[in-house]
Order: C-alpha cells, then sequence, then structure tokens
C-alpha cells in the first residue's frame, strides 16, 4: 500500500483519487488526542481528514462574540488537529456548519433566523436554523471564515446543509420561511407575496421553487468567491453551483418507502460526472444507519457496495463517522478499511477517467421540479435532486439489470448551466438517449436534441415527454419536432386489464404474445414514414373467469419509430419503465432496452453469465486504457446488505481492444485477452 505520509503537498489533495475520512465531531471529541487520531485515520487507508472548524460551535478559541465556543474543549483542538494531520501526510479538511447558530446569535439578530408563518423560530436543541437570506448567512459566517481561515492552515473546507430547511431532525414539517428578507427578496424577485402552501395550488409555488435554486447558488457563489480571496489555495466541496470538487452523501433513512433503492451512490456518481466531468468528486457514505441511530453502524457490505458503485462510476472513497476512528460499532470498519488500503495501492489506474457509456438517460431537474404542475393539487414531486420517480429509476434499473452501460445527460447541460460541455456537446458522445416521462423541456433543449437527432442520433421517449413547458405548464405543440407523430394527442387514463399484442418478429419475446398494460396509454397521428410495433388490446374483462375473453381490438401501436435527419426517434406512448419499477417483470424490461440496442452499435463490453452485475467502461485518455468494473450485488435483497457471495462461469468480452492481455486489479492477476469475434468482441 502507498504510504499517504509520502504526500508532502496536502494543498493538492483534491486534485488527485482521494480517500477521505468525516469525523462529526461531538462537543466531548474535542479531548481526543489529535495525534491519536490523525495517526488512524492514516493507517485506515485515509488521505485527508474532516474536521470541525466551527459556525455552531467553533473547535478553535475563536474571539467572534456570536459564534459559541465548544464548552468542553480545552486549548486549541483545530490547531493540534492541523498539525497532526500534516505531520501524518494528511490533508486537514475543515468543516463549517453555518445553516445553525446558538441561543447567543439568535438573541442578538432574531431576525437572521428561519421563522414560519405563525413567526415561531425554527429551533432544535438549542439550535436555530439559519435564514439563507438573512445575515448569519450572509455575512456574519464570512466574519467566521476570515478568523478560521487567517489563523489555520487547512487545505480544504465543506460547508454543511448549505440551503433551504424546513424540517427538524425528527422529520417534523415547519413551513417555508416567511421572515423579512426572505418576502422582501421574493417579492423584489417576482412581484408577488411568498406562498402560503408548498404545492402547486398556490399559483406562487412554482416561483418559489425557483427563488430557492437562484438563492441558494448565489449565496454559494458569494462564499466561494470569498473563500478563494483570502485562501486562494484552500479548496472548497460542493455539487450544483461553484466549488473545487463535487462532494455529496448517501444514506440509510429507516422511513423511506420502500422498495429499498440500493443504487443511490450509482446515481450521485453518474450526475457528478455529468455535471462535471473534470472535477473528481465522491459521495460520502455514513456509517450510521439514521440520524435517530448514529452509533449503529451499517454492514460493512452496504459500505462496499456502495463504494463499488461510486468507483464504477467515477468517484472517489469518502466514509461519513459521527465522532473520531474509535467507533463503539466497530463491525464494518475493516472491510472498509480493506478497500481504501487496496484502492491506495491501484490510484493510478484511477486517475483522469472519462466514461466509455454510449447510452444516456436524461435526468430532468426541471421534471423534477415542475412536473406535476399541469395536473394541479397537492400531488407533486418536490425540488428534489434527483430523478426519483419510478419511471427514471425503472429506466435506471432496466440498464443496469441488461449491463448496459449508461451515463446521465442533463437537462441543464444540454442548455449550458454546467461545468462541462453544453448544448450539443452534452450529447455529442452518445449513440442513443433514452427520455422516460420527461415531460417538461425548453425550447432550446428541444433544439439541441432535435439536432442531435437530425445528426444521426437515438431517441427513445415515453409518455408524454416535451408536452410540458420548462415551468411545467401546457404546450400547445409538443417541444420535439423530430417525434414520429404529430398532434392532437388524447389519453386513455386507466388502462387496468389492457395489454400489448406483440408478434414474433416484433420482440425477442419467443414464448410470450401479449404483454401486462397499465397506467395510461397515448393516441396520436403517425407521420409519414413511421413505423409501428405491437398493437394496445384495451381493457378486457377479469371476471367472472368465463366472460374474461377479448371483445374489442384495437390498431393502436405499442411504439413508434421514425428517421429523422441520420438518427431515429423511438416513441412508447405508455410508461413501461413505471411499471418495470412497480412490478419487475422481465418482459417490460426486454422492451424497454431491445428498442435502444436494436438502432446502436454493440455496447463497449459485454458480460455474460448469471448474476446481479452492474457493468461500467470507463478510459484514460493518456494511456489509452479502459477500466472497466463488474459490480456484484449478490449480497443485496430489499434492504438486507450481506457480503456477496462469489460469482462464477462469467464471460467479459471487450469490444476493439488493443494489447495482448488485461489486469485484474483485485486479484492483482494478469490474463490472454482472446481473439476477436465476428462482433469484434474479445
Amino acid at each position: 500500500m502507498r504510504d499517504a505520509t509520502t504526500r508532502t503537498d496536502t494543498k493538492s489533495w483534491w486534485k488527485e483519487p482521494f480517500r477521505l475520512v468525516q469525523t462529526n465531531l461531538r462537543q466531548p471529541d474535542a479531548l481526543y488526542d489529535q495525534r491519536a487520531l490523525a495517526r488512524e485515520t492514516r493507517e485506515f487507508g485515509a488521505t485527508a481528514l474532516l474536521y470541525n472548524i466551527g459556525g455552531i460551535f467553533a473547535f478553535y478559541p475563536t474571539e467572534l462574540e456570536l459564534q459559541a465556543v465548544n464548552p468542553m474543549m480545552k486549548g486549541d483542538a483545530l490547531g493540534d488537529a492541523v498539525e497532526a494531520a500534516h505531520a501524518e501526510g494528511l490533508a486537514l479538511v475543515g468543516r463549517f456548519d453555518m445553516s445553525k447558530a446558538t441561543r447567543l446569535a439568535y438573541d442578538a439578530h432574531p431576525e437572521w433566523f428561519v421563522h414560519n408563518a405563525a413567526g415561531e423560530a425554527l429551533e432544535y436543541n438549542g439550535t436555530y436554523q439559519a435564514c439563507v437570506n438573512g445575515d448569519w448567512y450572509q455575512d456574519y459566517a464570512f466574519r467566521i471564515m476570515d478568523e478560521a481561515l487567517g489563523r489555520y492552515d487547512v487545505d480544504g473546507v465543506f460547508f454543511n446543509m448549505f440551503g433551504y430547511t424546513n424540517f427538524d431532525y425528527s422529520g417534523r414539517y415547519f413551513g417555508i420561511c416567511t421572515c423579512d428578507r426572505c418576502r422582501d427578496r421574493f417579492k423584489q424577485m417576482y412581484g408577488h407575496a411568498l406562498p402560503e402552501v408548498e404545492n402547486f395550488t398556490d399559483p406562487a409555488y412554482a416561483d418559489y421553487l425557483e427563488f430557492q435554486d437562484r438563492t441558494a447558488l448565489e449565496l454559494r457563489a458569494k462564499v466561494y468567491d470569498h473563500l478563494h480571496k483570502i485562501a486562494p489555495k484552500v479548496a472548497m466541496t460542493g455539487h450544483r453551483g461553484k466549488s473545487d470538487l463535487i462532494r455529496m452523501e448517501v444514506q440509510r433513512a429507516v422511513h423511506r418507502p420502500q422498495p429499498e433503492w440500493p443504487h443511490q451512490s450509482g446515481e450521485q456518481a453518474r450526475w457528478a460526472r455529468a455535471y462535471a466531468p473534470h472535477k473528481n468528486a465522491s459521495s460520502t457514505s455514513a456509517n450510521f444507519v439514521d440520524f435517530a441511530w448514529r452509533f449503529h453502524a451499517e454492514t460493512a457490505a452496504y459500505h462496499t457496495l456502495r463504494m463499488a458503485q461510486q468507483l464504477a462510476n467515477g468517484m472517489t472513497l469518502d466514509l461519513y463517522l459521527l465522532g473520531v476512528m474509535d467507533q463503539d460499532d466497530k463491525r464494518p470498519m475493516a472491510g472498509v478499511q480493506e478497500l481504501f488500503q487496496w484502492h491506495a495501492g491501484v490510484e493510478d489506474a484511477y486517475r483522469d477517467l472519462g466514461s466509455g457509456a454510449r447510452v444516456g438517460l436524461y435526468h430532468s431537474l426541471k421534471t423534477n421540479r415542475y412536473g406535476r404542475r399541469d395536473a394541479g393539487g397537492e400531488d407533486v414531486i418536490k425540488a428534489a435532486f434527483f430523478g426519483t420517480g419510478a419511471g427514471f429509476r425503472g429506466y435506471f434499473r432496466a440498464l443496469y439489470e441488461e449491463r448496459i452501460p449508461f451515463d446521465f445527460v442533463l437537462d441543464e447541460a444540454v442548455e449550458g448551466r454546467t461545468e462541462g460541455p453544453g448544448g450539443f456537446e452534452a450529447l455529442a458522445g452518445y449513440d442513443a438517449i433514452v427520455m422516460p416521462g420527461v415531460t417538461c423541456l425548453s425550447d432550446e433543449e428541444a433544439a439541441v436534441l432535435d439536432a442531435w437527432v437530425d445528426q444521426g442520433g437515438v431517441l427513445l421517449i415515453t409518455g408524454e415527454t416535451g408536452q410540458l413547458d420548462a415551468r411545467g405548464l401546457r404546450r400547445d405543440a409538443p417541444a420535439l419536432a423530430s417525434l414520429p407523430v404529430e398532434g392532437p394527442f388524447t389519453v386513455r387514463e386507466d388502462m387496468k386489464g389492457a395489454y400489448l399484442r406483440v408478434s414474433p418478429d416484433e420482440m425477442p419475446l419467443p414464448d410470450s404474445r401479449l404483454v401486462m398494460l397499465d397506467g395510461r396509454f397515448w393516441e396520436a397521428k403517425l407521420r409519414d414514414g413511421a413505423e409501428t410495433c405491437m398493437t394496445l388490446l384495451p381493457p378486457q374483462r377479469f371476471g367472472p373467469p368465463e366472460l374474461c375473453f377479448p371483445d374489442e381490438e384495437s390498431d393502436a401501436p405499442g411504439a413508434v419509430t421514425r428517421a429523422h435527419g441520420k438518427g431515429k426517434v423511438v416513441w412508447l406512448p405508455w410508461m413501461p419503465e413505471v411499471q418495470y419499477y412497480r412490478d419487475s417483470l422481465p418482459s417490460h424490461r426486454t422492451i424497454m432496452t431491445d428498442l435502444i440496442t436494436r438502432h446502436i452499435p454493440g455496447a463497449p463490453a459485454v458480460l455474460q453469465g448469471a448474476g446481479a452485475v452492474e457493468l461500467t467502461v470507463q478510459h484514460q485518455a493518456g494511456p489509452g486504457k479502459s477500466l472497466v468494473h463488474v459490480v456484484n450485488y449478490g449480497g443485496q435483497r430489499n434492504n438486507l446488505y450481506e457480503e456477496a457471495p462469489a460469482l462464477h462461469g462469467l464471460r467479459l468480452g471487450l469490444r476493439n481492444a488493443a494489447g495482448d492481455t488485461v489486469t485484474c486489479l483485485r486479484s492483482g492477476k494478469t490474463l490472454p485477452l482472446g481473439a476477436a469475434d465476428g462482433d469484434g468482441l474479445r
């Protein structure tokens, strides 16, 4: 294993494949031997230690009157930690939590903090939630930064809980902040009052979602610019908006709706790569089960599955502990340490990687926010960061389970609002893009997508993709000019008891002539040159048994394909991805993936053999190497994560691979590459 003490330039920690341990410190942890903590962190295999600086409580002797000093600290814990970390060759990343303050600040300036419509402050265990627009965030936080970073030679900073919060730690809903600063700023930006409820029954709610995003990103940019003015060599973590590296978090929540979604890490890694492909990124794996049980650890198998997804999709390693390395529940520590130490020995293979995937899954922040606006009422998708809807995750699962390497394509990237290639260039590397129920499209997005198809891309869309504008309002005509159908669109709302008829030459479903159909189904006029497959068998009687036979047929197609320029668009006028997420029927998965792969060249890698695995491909452009990951999900059964059983009999084929051998990073073995077959696989 490479010894972390060989790293003398701790300021460049974030430019390499780092291994970070976050210690969310409690007040008594300031008394822990900082030299021992740094040594334990290095021996664990880490290259960086995340340590408290201040905000709620200062872990150094602050002179600022409104920042509380850790009452259990003796001396200068932060100063000792910086010195100890650097002596061990570790970077010290400071943790600021400006999201709250103690009663010292609240009593002096209650107007800086969140208050709901009833005038109540958002208080929890003697701490008060700061308002993004108030001067604790907008002014006093900068005084804390000036003091701490003026005294201590830290190598990076992390800001906790950056943004709007309307729940407390116990999950109690509090309501939006209606402080004077929020009311005035919202009125100035949008010309009307704040919403009274957080759903689309209130006409101001759509503006409020945008307001939250705009003001939080403006504050992040303000913090980033100030940091680099006072400490130019200190790296700042973040995600959307200005940052030097992307850092996120993956954790369990015991009350999260089932079924379990084990792909959080893969989602976040794909998003990070799509948002800023040139940046290093990590998603810290929370060691505890949930906030209420911060001292009961996850299993080692859960951590390693999370981290395997991250490595397979361009992230590096990151572990989040409450407290120091000496945990009461040490069960996962040995397994995670083994992974950290292994990564230290092979980290050169993880430098400067880019994705080799040729299929993109469209991630629409707009659809997350505004996709239910047209429906009105309280059934809305909140301003979630990820595409957590059943449709998005249904297609995610289908691609993963069919072992099709894929990336995310972000709506923000297509509009040129990320740090990666924008516009047409955001799509240029893909043979196919899947848009599952992406209802909200801007005119700019639609024009780029149409141009990409015209130049040879294959676009698969489902349901009413592109029927709403960027803010969720119904369009007069679909956004995409490349659609294989034209309006007006009609929708059948209830397909309970319906099917699609499938003939053997239409789909690789040799023993099935019917496929279950549920949900909604759309019909529209075919454009000239459109081709169809499958037909609708409308809802049938399903009781009593004597009457269960078809008495109504239809020629409405189950899929429509049409050339547009050099490319093609495939429209599924139903949403098999939603059904697949719910029902996990293999026939739906087959339809969803076959309609992509039949139109594009073969994948860069193919894996044959039984087992629940994820296949990804990454490239190192400099040395011309490829990195293939096979992530084993065999130990996961819903929300149970145990050690995955070994898989045997798998055959990996690489398309157009150069050289005569491959190196297995986990075993260290070198294996020969076979001769290419007729499909270019070796």
